[in-house]
This record gives structure tokens, sequence and C-alpha cells, in this order.
């Protein structure tokens, strides 16, 4: 170390010695060891309240799952208020000679404004008639002796005979029809009608046809089973699942569902109450999938009451 400076000769005995003092404190971290009494005289017992139930709106869990709605996009506004409108899974009964559907912003509904067409184009029919029908979200599983509730928005220019059936997927099997008269006043009317199943089928579809030529309008189409949960809305048998588990809380609306890809799609609860026919609905985009929101914050809250 000849023609080094003092200073420098110092330095580097320093730092020999802390790199030697931090090397052997890390070994003996490294060394260390941890001891746990586990025995029962020292347990804790785990609060039950800490085990509950988490729910998200995913894989078609609320709206097709848990919540009893049978008709999937009831309001045609998969698309949003724009126009034209994803109808999906809508689809006519007939070709496109004899029948023609799109949608516009006629609804009667200021918050859901996109209405369904539907015109009637031939003068000879098939023997059931030409429409529309929806399969539902899995298709639609009717049962032998139930009742089902149909609500749907209508109007025409002219008077309009009309048949709603749950039928088979194929329409060979009819379980339920209800004959409706549409008054050719050109203004809405909301149609109520119980339909009563003659027969189980678990893949169901609810069609609506005509044997008139004409235009008629759709909005806001609903089926729901008579016999849901304390008549909240629910599917029965989920909910007896539920309350297999005996939860302590529920967490709602989800994690992802709830805030969204984008802000625009988060859920917003303000806009998830109120009459189901008013709720705008929303795209949930990290599950890319529209939820009409008939299954709401109100309805949410009802769901502690069913399961405490």
């Amino acid at each position: 170390m000849e023609g080094l400076p003092r200073t420098v000769i110092h330095f580097l005995l320093l730092f020999c010695i802390v790199c030697k003092y931090l090397a052997s404190d890390l070994e003996a971290t490294q060394k260390a060891t941890l001891k746990i009494d586990a025995s029962p005289k020292l347990a804790r017992k785990i609060p039950d309240t800490l085990l509950g139930v988490f729910f998200e709106e995913m894989g078609r869990g609320g709206a097709g799952g848990l919540w009893a709605e049978l008709v999937s996009n009831k309001g045609f506004e998969a698309g949003g208020p724009n126009t034209p409108s994803n109808i999906d899974p809508w689809l006519i009964i007939g070709d496109e000679s004899s029948i023609f559907v799109d949608t516009d912003c006629t609804s009667c509904f200021s918050r859901n404004i996109v209405a369904l067409r539907m015109e009637v184009l031939c003068n000879d029919f098939p023997a059931g008639g030409v429409g529309i029908y929806n399969p539902g979200f899995w298709g639609m599983n009717i049962e032998d002796g139930k009742t089902y509730n149909l609500v749907m928005y209508v109007k025409s220019a002219e008077t309009v005979p009309l048949t709603v059936s749950l039928t088979s997927s194929d329409g060979l099997q009819n379980l339920a029809s209800v004959a409706i008269m549409v008054a050719g006043k050109s203004k809405w009317v909301k149609v109520e009608q119980k339909m009563v199943a003659k027969g189980t089928n678990r893949t169901s579809r609810l069609q609506i046809t005509s044997k008139k030529k004409g235009v008629v309008w759709f909005d806001q189409i609903s089926l729901m089973p008579a016999d849901t949960y304390k008549g909240h809305g629910f599917c029965d048998e989920l909910v007896s699942m539920l309350l297999d588990l005996k939860p302590r809380f529920l967490r709602f609306p989800g994690g992802c569902f709830l805030q969204g890809g984008w802000l625009r799609n988060t859920f917003r609860w303000r806009e998830s109450i109120g009459p189901w026919e008013e709720r705008p609905g929303h795209f949930g985009d990290c599950w890319n999938y529209w939820t009409d929101d008939g299954l709401g914050y109100f309805e949410f809250l009802q769901v502690p009451d069913s399961l405490f």
C-alpha cells in the first residue's frame, strides 16, 4: 500500500470491518428460530361473525342465477340508449319475407328510451303465426303446474291480436298460452297476465306471435315465477342453499363488477332503485355482458332479510 494516503487506508480498513459485521449479523439472522405454542390452553375462538358470503354479478350469477327473472334483455337495450340496439338473444319466428324487426327510441320510459318495432309483412301465415322469441339466459326452466307472471308494454296504431306462449326451444311443445288484444290507439299499454304451465321443459322459451299484418311495438317484457323466495324475486332453491351456509354477513354488489374497468361502467346504486322499467342498466365491462339492474340495491338489501 506504499504511496496510498493514510486516510484512504483507514477508510478501506473501516469498510472491511463494516462488511464483516454485516455478514456476521446476516448469518445470525438466518439462524434465528421461531417457536409457536399451539396448545389448546392458548387458543382463541374465531368469531362466527367473520364467516359470510360475497356476491358478485359475474357469470350470470345474479341475472340468470340468484335473481328469478327469466327474460334476458327484457328492455332491448343491451347496446345502451343508441339505435340500432343489441337485442340479443331475441330472435324472430318466420323469415325475412314475413317479418322485420328493428329498434327505435319511442319507448314510454324516459330512462329506457329504446323499444322493439315488429312489422308483420305477410298475409299468409304458418300455423303458429310469426313473431319473436326469447330463450332466456340458459333456456327457461318451466315446471308443470307452476304460475309465471308476465308483464310487458305494447302499442300499435291498429287493433292487433297477439298470442304469448311458453314453448319448448323448438316451439313444438306448448306449455302455456294467453291471448292478448292490443287496442289500436298508438298508446303504450301495460299488459299483465298469469301463465300456468301444463308441462315441464328445462330449456323453454317465451314467444310472442301474430297472424295479422301490421306494426307492433314492444318494451320491458318480464316473466317471473310466482313462487320466488318470500316474494322478493329471488330463486327459492338458490336462496335455500345460501341459508344452509348460515352466513353472518353478505357483501355485495361485487368487486370488479362494482368498480368497472372504465368509470362509465361502474355500478351506480341510485340508478338501480325505483321501478324496474326505469332502471337504465349498464354494461359490466369486466365480465363483458349487459345487466338491466332489475337486481338492484333495494333487492340486495332484501337478501339479508331472507338470510338472517
